[in-house]
């Protein structure tokens, strides 16, 4: 039997068993490439070596269309930034696997799998704690499949910033899809839930934070960037009310795995809802180990965080770099586990803590739980 009809065999078996992945199978073109050896994906292409395919079982088969799906589902192809392409491989297969085995799948022999990460954990996060390790604890490399990034071949690198969204919106119909037939697997579910839902209505909690007056206005300082590929230079719109943002993110250790995953979801979302002039994120555990700054027409995605830190708590440096560096910061979103005394100073602007424990006091701010 051919590699191109097992693959469609695969998949039409897949839509049966498994329809969420079955699915989102469809929206990848098959491809076969013997220059790739085994498998691999950009978010476009399911892309197969006919000699390998047809070496694997039917279980094997499926397991394997659904572990590229899964790279898709988890955005492995549109965010690996500047990482190095191999140990990120090896992250997004530690990720992408520990839900395919919690779903019952079968993989091909080889699969790096590694249970004390949870299935909440991004490739970011495992990416991290790889890069501290020595060379020689690291797993071995996965002898099948690949994670291409999304722009190789044919695909041009400006269709990146809508990828991410347009599968996501795939998800959301899928995961509806296999759960009307009673068929979508619990921590899929559990998972979908809390990247696409933030926990906080951030329009209502913020608003009171607003402390100018909204008034739009137009500003050459930032040309609108739809139209400089035109080699056109249109001013663009100014907010004064939802202005600049700190938003400090606690990356101690106390913090777990799929807390982090969470700030990462509730960062989006502010940025998404409210829309502010411009939001600096601070990492901080003991000291501030990171800065990164969002304006209001960047596109978020979650690989734009590389976690950094995992050490002590303490709140106070955030506080002083802000007082240090930031000189309009209309307010300071704080999301941690509250797990610490050095708060430091009450700031000038307000401060909203975002408590992911029990622990609901703070010498300043309003603490509200997530």
């Amino acid at each position: 039997m051919s590699a191109e009809v097992l693959m469609v065999k695969g998949r039409s078996q897949l839509l049966l068993d498994q329809p969420f992945f079955g699915a989102l199978a469809l929206k990848l073109k098959l491809v076969e490439d013997e220059s790739i050896k085994t498998a691999a994906t950009d978010a476009k292409h399911l892309i197969y070596s006919p000699p390998f395919v047809q070496k694997l079982t039917n279980m094997e088969l499926r397991g394997l269309i659904a572990h590229e799906v899964m790279h898709c589902v988890l955005a492995h192809p549109m965010r690996r930034g500047q990482r190095d392409p191999e140990l990120w491989n090896i992250a997004c297969d530690i990720a992408a696997n520990n839900h395919l085995i919690e779903c019952g799948f079968i993989l091909p022999q080889g699969a790096v799998v590694d249970a004390s990460y949870g299935t909440n954990t991004p490739a970011e996060t495992i990416y991290s704690d790889l890069l501290s390790k020595n060379k020689d604890d690291l797993p071995k490399p996965c002898p099948w499949g690949m994670v291409l990034d999304q722009g190789a071949g044919d695909i041009e690198a400006s269709s990146m910033a809508g990828a991410e969204s347009e599968w996501q919106i795939a998800v959301t119909q899928a995961a509806q899809v296999a759960k009307q037939q009673g068929k979508l697997p619990g921590n899929i579910e559990q998972f979908i839930q809390d990247i696409i839902d933030p926990k906080i209505n951030w329009v209502t909690v913020l608003w009171p934070f607003f402390t100018s007056i909204v008034q739009n206005d137009y500003t050459w300082a930032k040309p609108n960037r739809a139209y400089i590929s035109e080699d056109e230079y249109l001013p663009s719109m100014r907010s004064e009310g939802a202005g600049h943002f700190a938003i400090i993110l606690d990356t101690s250790a106390s913090v777990n795995d799929k807390e982090l995953t969470e700030f990462f979801t509730e960062i989006a979302a502010i940025h998404r809802e409210l829309q502010p002039e411009l939001i600096t994120i601070i990492q901080c555990d003991t000291k501030v180990t990171d800065v990164k700054q969002i304006e209001q027409e960047d596109i978020f995605k979650t690989n734009d965080i590389q976690v950094l830190g995992r050490g002590g708590t303490r709140f106070s440096p955030a506080f002083q770099y802000i007082n240090d560096n930031l000189h309009n910061v209309e307010a300071a979103v704080y999301l941690t586990d509250l797990e610490s005394d050095d708060f430091g100073d009450a700031p000038s602007y307000p401060v909203l803590w975002v408590s992911t424990t029990n622990r609901t006091e703070a010498p300043f701010g309003r603490v509200i739980r997530m």
